[in-house]
């Protein structure tokens, strides 16, 4: 089934489809921007058809390349192939059908249903590292003599096999990484004489796997991971387990007040994130009203709660990933409940 976010952005783009006024680029830049994820290849195949089937003749096939590989990463070549080859200057009854073809050696006619061209085009190519700072490139980290190149491209395997994404790895080592002048080694011509400093990048990279780790995909998870990890750097067990601070943990008077506080946080949270999505705010108020019971009563499970949340959401035919907060439900917990005394109930000493 189509992800209903994706439904609601080309809904919002249709005219502009039709129009030719909207690139490809324009539906994917919005869709990342209100759901922080990337389209998956059946999403792509989706959006590659209401171009094929709505957009006007002269709309310009780059758009389409760029559903499969991101931008900056076309690398076809060679002459076309089939029967949608056209003499120079003349373009295609059903634009964007040809470059595909180059890239999947299948041909298309233009009309096909998202069926049809799941099956046909099956899944998306992934990106090459190199691709991300192609040679050639003015100040390309791949292209600096005596650079510790090899360094840097174990470092961003590393990040993606941490889970972090393609645009990520690109601003961590384009924002949190610079050049810096060796100093010279005596009897060693070949020694580096410009490296890669990775020191703040390897910090900025450490932020990222762990919101990988935690399934930290949108602006609003991202945040409350941070006040997560700050508190966990800055406390120790004691505040954590409310042991020499007040009766409760995390500095609250109480295990209820801790877990009410928790709970609160989780139902704001998600209410961001599905309004930023593009749930309407109508609708998402009219799903909270309904789960303001299930809040009061499940205020002391927090991890109950999520799984209240979800089971509606699943209902309204919301695709929402909830695993962040009940990663983040757990982290908690894990801090605040105290150890059972090793001697409880007797036994040796």
């Amino acid at each position: 089934m189509a992800n209903r976010l994706l439904l609601q952005t080309l809904v919002k783009f249709r005219d502009g489809i039709k129009s030719g006024a909207a690139k490809v680029s324009d539906v994917i830049e919005d869709y990342f921007r209100t759901t922080g994820k990337q389209p998956t290849e059946e999403e792509r195949a989706l959006i590659l058809n209401e171009f094929v089937k709505d957009a006007p003749s002269g709309i310009e096939a780059q758009g389409v390349e760029e559903v499969f590989f991101g931008p900056g990463d076309l690398r076809l070549g060679g002459k076309k192939k089939g029967p949608n080859v056209q003499k120079a200057g003349e373009m295609s009854d059903t634009p964007g059908t040809d470059k595909v073809e180059d890239i999947y050696g299948v041909t298309l006619r233009g009309d096909e249903s998202f069926g049809e061209l799941t099956e046909k085009l099956g899944p998306a190519k992934e990106e090459g590292l190199g691709s991300l700072f192609p040679k050639g490139k003015t100040d390309s980290i791949f292209d600096q003599k005596n650079s510790n190149r090899a360094e840097v491209a174990a470092f961003m395997k590393a990040m993606r096999e941490a889970g972090i994404k393609n645009e990520d790895i690109q601003k961590v080592i384009k924002e949190e990484t610079f050049f810096e002048r060796q100093p010279a080694r005596r009897g060693d011509p070949d020694a580096p004489k410009e490296v890669v400093n990775l020191g703040q990048g390897k910090k900025a990279a450490t932020t990222l796997a762990r919101a990988a780790d935690m399934s930290a995909d949108t602006k609003i998870k991202q945040e409350l991971l941070a006040d997560l990890d700050d508190d966990i750097a800055n406390y120790g067990p004691n505040w954590w387990r409310g042991e020499g601070y007040n009766d409760g943990p995390m500095g609250y008077d109480s295990y209820g007040a801790m877990s009410r506080n928790v709970v609160t946080k989780i139902n704001n949270g998600i209410v961001d994130d599905l309004e930023n999505a593009g749930v309407s705010e109508e609708k998402v108020s009219e799903i909270f009203r309904g789960l303001s019971t299930a809040r009061d009563r499940l205020a002391n499970n927090p991890k109950a709660f999520v799984q209240k949340v979800a089971d509606e959401l699943e209902f309204e035919n919301i695709n929402y990933d909830l695993s962040f907060w009940n990663k983040y439900v757990d982290e908690i917990m894990s801090r605040v409940q105290k150890p059972e005394p090793r001697f409880e109930y007797g036994g040796m000493v």
